[in-house]
């Protein structure tokens, strides 16, 4: 071969992989900008009480809607709603994943009958659990720093949550997922 087809070759060659190289660091620029957007939306939504992929605001107001995602969810009788917030640790933990958190405060007794009708926990078991820390799966984005003796158990595709000695509780409902 002549050394002027040689140089068009070799020519050629960077060209294309110049070309290469620049449409790979655009696509890698672009995919973080757009996984940037979409972690400050969701943190942001997340913020206002709404999840991406949650049916309803985590909100008070939309207490009534959050109980009926799933046959059986409800409160214990009498139930004082402190609060509904997001499962932003949940969320963050699982791609896709939204979820609530339903702080409530009710009578002993109420919390008892509850337990054993929702959960099938008897008393014997709520007093005898043991202890859940922070790390425990489902109770994440319960604040347990202020919380004493917790316990959990999971009914349907719920954790519940109580205080010992019985007054306060949570009601935590994940769901999602890619």
């Amino acid at each position: 071969m002549s050394r002027g087809v040689v140089r068009h070759v070799v020519v050629a060659v960077c060209l294309v992989v110049c070309a290469v190289l620049c449409m790979v660091a655009y696509q890698l620029r672009v995919g973080a900008e757009f996984r940037r957007a979409a972690a400050e939306a969701s943190a942001s939504a997340s913020a206002a009480g709404v999840q991406v992929g949650a049916p309803y605001p985590a909100d008070v107001d939309h207490l009534e809607e959050i109980l009926s995602i799933e046959p059986g969810y409800s409160l214990p009788e009498g139930a004082r709603v402190v609060s509904v917030g997001p499962a932003v640790r949940f969320e963050e933990g699982f791609p896709g994943g939204w979820g609530y958190v339903i702080a409530f405060t009710a009578e002993e007794q109420a919390i008892r009958d509850y337990a054993e009708t929702r959960a099938g926990i008897v008393d014997r078991t709520l007093e005898r659990s043991p202890e859940v820390t922070q790390y425990t799966d489902g109770v994440e984005d319960v604040d347990l720093r202020d919380v004493s003796n917790p316990m959990s158990t999971r009914f349907g595709r719920a954790v519940l949550v109580l205080e010992r000695p019985l007054g306060r509780g949570w009601l935590v409902i994940r769901r999602g997922g890619r």
